[in-house]
């Protein structure tokens, strides 16, 4: 089994019970539907060790099919255990595997050695040494060639390390145990697991999930890079600024519980590298003394400015939210350590924010426009995707009309953020019905008494046999999932046609370029007195800080503040997808928001929303030829 074939499953297990037809699949791989087919024929013979099967629906697509939930699971484990190896094929996979193989090795590597691995010619392995000193470059590492010995990867430790974190880790779930196989066993990963579970609730730390899996990563490379004689160098100034810190203390006691068990001695610089993760992990939540002591005066007066600049531009009316005000200077704190300390986070649900709270995620960039002013920091597109969970979070609970009934646990994945969001999502979408009674981490729901609780909302999948129903969400929760509660849909969305106008819709374009498609679409409205002058260079300059490409082969450019005389939507359809940012984009819908009047946001985003997230209703209106075909399509969604 190739990786595209891999990918093929994962895509059609992560639709659930939609189907995907094999146009929808190649656009996703970037293969002709042809390739999709053949693949799928293949599969098919693969997958019946496992009881699974591709099924093919007349009209409608593929569906995957399993027995039960196990049988796709072990089928996963198997190919991830697999995988590590297995001779790999494609060029992606190639280079994946030479950038394993580099970066765990201390030593040198011959040419000779890798050719005979890979069964490939050596202009075949120099392509893609290419490839791999591209991304080498951008964690400021290099490869180092010395004549009759090979070559290897060279560069700052911390470098070297988190290029390891970064790419090797975060390229699958983090919740895949087949990830850790190259680095270390599942005893050594217990001993680590626990080092850092009884010692953080030694101390009384609440940390996300996610933040949990971080540490456990940087734990488990340090000890692998430490037994290789590969030490992290700390400056000294660095050492004397944390050495009274709790989080050194924390540190310091962690890995002494890791030395005890495993054959390993880490150095002070070890404690203090630690000590740097500690700082920056996301906390889940706090108790009210919690916050008096960790609030932080200064980053409290930028984050009210930072509000108060967004309800400005947006109308949002978020300045008399002291929940989010609190919230969003308690994230600050840890993400400035970050940003201090150079440690970056990933979002893993940067992509899905971007694509469901899309006026969320303006209003976060915003904001960060005063934190640069006043604190001189550049907050990530990463982070600036952690404010926005915050930001929709109020956004959610300022429209909670009421109280409810039924009793729920969250189980979230994701810190502070997510879960505030998550929990505003279930109380307004559910008001009447639900009270959720609590928040949890994972790895804390076993200390949780399930008595009194209905069901379960979780983020990441359950696997034990719990005595009540578990859900199993997205943070930010879409159409299936809502169904999958109650099968009730939120009635407050605006109809998306009526921001769509004739005049500005355009069909089956043949532009290559992004700058070329903003050029158009903002010069007819400023030809048509419709947007300022400068309104082109507002879109262009939105989009590079960050691309507007959010998946499903959809791009919704705007500007970086509102600049034309209403609210409306100016639609492209290209004959051929183009790369934009990092994904393939043939529908662009381009965001024109009112300068003056901008009551009407909310839900006009809202449905929005729901046009891009749906994929078949995408396709339908690239299919379209005229303006009355894609109405057609818009009033049925």
């Amino acid at each position: 089994m190739n990786s595209r074939q891999y990918a093929i499953i994962q895509l059609l297990d992560y639709a659930e019970s939609e189907p995907l037809t094999s146009a929808q699949l190649s656009a996703e791989i970037n293969v002709s539907p042809k390739t999709i087919r053949n693949d799928i024929k293949e599969l098919n013979s693969m997958l019946t060790s496992y009881d699974i099967h591709i099924q093919s629906k007349r009209g409608k697509g593929y569906l995957l099919r399993a027995k039960n939930r196990d049988h796709l699971e072990r089928f996963f484990l198997h190919y991830a255990k697999k995988a590590s190896t297995m001779i790999p094929v494609e060029s992606e996979a190639r280079v994946h595997f030479l950038m394993k193989r580099l970066l765990f090795h201390s030593d040198y590597i011959k040419i000779e050695d890798l050719l005979a691995e890979l069964f490939v010619s050596r202009s075949t392995l120099q392509s893609d040494l290419k490839t791999v000193r591209n991304i080498l470059q951008y964690y400021s590492l290099s490869i180092e060639h010395k004549p009759n010995y090979g070559m290897k990867v060279i560069g700052k430790e911390a470098s070297i390390r988190f290029c390891i974190s970064e790419y090797i880790f975060n390229q699958q779930p983090i919740w895949l145990e087949g990830q850790w196989l190259n680095i270390l066993s599942s005893e050594e990963l217990d001993i680590i697991r626990e080092a850092i579970l009884k010692n953080i609730r030694k101390h009384q730390i609440t940390i996300s999930d996610i933040s949990l899996q971080n540490l456990m990563v940087h734990l488990a490379i340090a000890y692998k890079r430490i037994k290789e004689n590969n030490p992290v160098q700390i400056l000294k100034k660095v050492f004397y600024d944390l050495k009274d810190k709790k989080e050194y203390r924390v540190a310091q006691e962690i890995l002494k519980e890791i030395e005890c068990n495993l054959d390993v001695h880490f150095p002070k610089t070890e404690i203090v590298y630690l000590s740097i993760h500690l700082k920056g992990t996301k906390l889940t939540f706090f108790t009210n003394e919690a916050i008096d002591l960790e609030m932080d005066t200064k980053i409290y007066h930028v984050v009210q400015e930072a509000i108060q600049h967004i309800d400005k531009t947006y109308g949002l009316q978020l300045s008399r939210d002291k929940e989010l005000l609190n919230n969003l200077t308690l994230h600050l704190k840890p993400a400035i350590s970050r940003y201090q300390y150079q440690m970056n986070i990933r979002n893993p649900m940067l992509e899905e924010i971007k694509m469901k709270c899309p006026l969320s995620f303006e209003a976060a960039l915003t904001g960060a426009k005063i934190i640069y002013k006043k604190l001189k920091i550049r907050v990530n597109e990463d982070e600036i995707g952690y404010i926005a969970l915050h930001i929709e979070a109020a956004l959610e609970k300022a429209k909670r009309s009421s109280v409810g009934r039924k009793q729920c646990l969250i189980v979230c994945a994701s810190g502070l953020g997510s879960s505030q969001l998550l929990l505003h999502k279930l109380t307004n979408l559910f008001g009447q019905k639900l009270e959720v009674v609590g928040i949890t981490e994972y790895y804390n729901l076993t200390q949780h008494s399930l008595e009194d609780i209905d069901f379960i909302v979780s983020t990441i999948p359950i696997r034990e046999k719990l005595a009540i129903p578990v859900i199993h969400v997205s943070t930010i929760l879409g159409d299936m999932d809502v169904l999958e509660i109650e099968r009730v849909l939120e009635n407050s969305v605006a109809n998306i046609g009526d921001y769509i106008l004739p005049e500005y819709t355009f069909f089956n374009y043949d532009f290559k370029t992004v700058h070329s498609i903003i050029q158009f679409l903002t010069s007819t409205l400023i030809n048509d007195g419709r947007a300022d002058k400068n309104y082109t260079l507002s879109v262009l300059e939105r989009e590079r800080k960050a691309p507007t490409s959010f998946g499903n082969l959809v791009a919704v450019p705007h500007p970086l503040e509102p600049g034309t005389n209403a609210t409306f939507l100016s639609v492209l359809t290209l004959k051929k997808a183009i790369t934009w940012g990092d994904k393939q984009v043939q529908l662009v819908i381009l965001l024109n928001v009112n300068k003056t009047n901008k009551e009407e946001l909310q839900p006009m985003f809202q449905s929005l929303v729901r046009l891009i997230d749906n994929k078949q209703t995408v396709f339908k209106l690239l299919a379209c030829k005229t303006y009355a075909q894609m109405k057609n399509i818009i009033r049925t969604v």
